[in-house]
């Protein structure tokens, strides 16, 4: 019964974990990770696709200078002290 009853509840938090995720694009700036959409992580100030979710070049996060950088991975944003990171 306990078991159940857990298995639910834990089943309703992955249903409507989306519905209540961050409004925030990628390349948009953030604090914290809850401020970006779902599938998006605050890497030093910028959104950015999260890692397990990048599924083109996987530079998603890394630091870049320019866009040519992130070829594949969205574009270059900055983010907190002046750092640039691929978007996704």
């Amino acid at each position: 019964m306990r078991k159940s009853i857990f298995i639910l509840i834990l089943m309703a938090g992955f249903i409507t974990a989306p519905l209540f995720s961050g409004s925030k694009e990628k390349g948009e700036k953030c604090n914290i990770d809850i401020e970006c959409k779902f599938q998006l992580t605050c890497k030093e100030g910028v959104c950015v696709k999260k890692a397990e979710f990048d599924y083109g070049s996987g530079k998603s996060g890394k630091q870049c200078n320019i866009d040519a950088d992130c070829i594949g991975s969205g574009k270059c944003n900055a983010g907190k002290s002046g750092k640039k990171y691929c978007t996704g």
